[in-house]
């Protein structure tokens, strides 16, 4: 627990010292190559997590690693900063959390849609465009397909669905009638 508050704190600070989401964007792709190249050969791996290695041989091989891969400034300086503070082993961690503490600092919601088919781009706009209003923010909509939908869309935020495919709108008739008859379920769903 205390070192996933700890990686936290460390997404949240790295995104306050971005300016926009194409730096964003930038920053987490080479710190996600970093940790390609963390996974890629595991003695560089645990040498940089551990204290194998120790702090200025950690820094000589992220300044030839800046170098070569001509990372930003600002990737770099975190790195360092990581290695300073001897917490290289929570960076996949803090690549996990980085999405979603750039979307909190940005006041930007993230919405899962479900729908039986591809959503045509104008379609598509105008949904995002009625989920902005409804929720009251920005969103990201990350599409998935469903078939079993039939039609009609399903919208995930967080653990809550909006169910409003056909097959939903059965589901809660279905229920709504046995519910007005008495009866709590069906004999055959015993």
């Amino acid at each position: 627990m205390r070192e996933s508050s700890v990686a936290k704190r460390y997404a949240r600070a790295l995104i306050k010292t971005i300016k926009d989401e194409q730096e964003y964007l930038e920053i987490k792709k080479e710190l996600e190559t970093f940790v390609g190249l963390l996974k890629q050969v595991a003695e560089f791996k645990t040498g940089m997590e551990t204290f194998l290695f120790s702090r200025p041989r950690k820094k000589e091989l992220l300044e030839t690693i800046y170098r070569e891969m001509k990372f930003r400034e600002k990737t770099f300086y975190f790195l360092l900063v990581l290695v300073e503070k001897n917490r290289m082993r929570l960076l996949d961690f803090i690549l996990q959390l980085l999405e979603t503490q750039w979307l909190e600092a940005n006041g930007i919601e993230k919405l899962k849609v479900y729908s039986a088919v591809a959503l045509n781009e104008k379609l598509e706009d105008k949904l995002k465009k009625g989920l902005e209003k409804f929720f009251a923010r920005k969103i990201k909509m990350e599409k998935e397909i469903d078939p079993s939908l039939v039609a009609g869309i399903k919208v995930q935020r967080g653990s809550i669905f909006y169910d409003f495919s056909i097959a939903g709108n059965l589901r809660k008739f279905k229920d709504a009638l046995l519910t007005s008859m008495g009866a709590e379920k069906p004999v055959w769903e015993y």
